[in-house]
């Protein structure tokens, strides 16, 4: 029988071996290091150039983060909104990712069956699209609330270059969709008037009609139709609708407004019982905009 050993490889044959083995392990280790390096550079939602450009991605927006949402707002203004609320310390709205988004909500119920409702809603608007920025897609993402709601491109009276006008592509997704708040906010239908006065439509008593036409019983104030609002942010407007269902009166003002790459929107409810006048629309719009100021100090801070 011949020896096992005469079988062995010679020691050049092993070197040869043991140098091919060493090439695949350096192979793994560097393309482990380049994974590192991509996933690095998509992160916060951002994904690298298609066809492995290497030109560096746009910065990140400017606001990394977003205030408390239910302790953005005075306790001494919010009794004043929301007279009759159990509970003032608000209810936290449920989202994905706080790190995007937040919101609160506080509601009281007052004698005779009227109710207030206030809810405040904040995005950290991130753009999926590495050629997109942050603020831009934010931009876009205003832009689309405000013509969903029909608000004029102009402030009121105003003339030359429209007010938060979209400069940037929209091929980025924010997250979350930038839907708008609960109780009826941008974006919504227009409500009806109360049948005592014609409607924007010019239909009294149907839907479409302006919350700030005369259908609260008095003449229609052009300062208080939905418009472009020019002192908050670097865009802000407010929408302002009355429905009148069957139960009373229901007035929704909203406020949205944009600073850099975070969107916020303040809407604020009142109703009334069956046959008392509608709640009007410069309080709860003066209100609606103290609030929107408040969020926006937490979110500049």
């Amino acid at each position: 029988m011949r020896s096992i050993r005469g079988r062995l490889p010679s020691p050049s044959a092993r070197a040869s071996v043991a140098a091919v083995l060493a090439a695949a392990v350096l192979g793994t280790v560097s393309a482990c290091t380049g994974g590192g390096a991509s996933a690095d550079a998509a992160s916060d939602g951002k994904s690298l150039p298609a066809g492995g450009s290497t030109s560096p991605a746009l910065p990140p927006g400017k606001y990394q983060t977003l205030p408390q949402p239910c302790a953005s707002v005075d306790p001494d203004e919010l009794r004043k909104l929301v007279p009759g609320a159990k509970d003032y310390a608000g209810d936290e709205s449920l989202t994905y990712d706080t790190d995007r988004r937040v919101g609160c909500a506080w509601h009281g119920a007052g004698p005779g069956g009227y109710a207030h409702w206030l809810t405040v809603d904040l995005e950290r608007v991130v753009s999926y699209d590495p050629g997109v920025s942050d603020e831009v897609q934010a931009e876009s993402d205003f832009d689309q609330r405000a013509q969903a709601a029909s608000i004029p491109l102009t402030p009121l009276g105003g003339t030359g270059t429209p007010t938060g006008a979209s400069t940037g592509a929209a091929g980025g997704s924010s997250a979350d969709g930038g839907q708008g708040t609960a109780g009826g906010g941008a974006g919504g239908s227009k409500g009806t008037n109360d049948g005592s006065g014609g409607s924007s439509s010019g239909t009294s008593g149907q839907d479409g009609g302006s919350g700030a036409s005369s259908g609260d019983g008095t003449s229609a104030d052009p300062s208080l139709a939905p418009r472009r609002l020019t002192d908050l942010g670097n865009a802000a407007f407010i929408d302002d609708v009355l429905k009148t269902p069957a139960a009373g009166p229901r007035r929704t003002v909203t406020v949205v407004f944009r600073t850099a790459n975070v969107v916020v929107s303040v809407t604020y409810v009142a109703s009334a019982p069956k046959g008392a006048t509608p709640p009007q629309s410069a309080d709860l719009q003066k209100s609606a905009q103290q609030v929107a100021v408040e969020l926006q100090r937490s979110v500049e801070k």
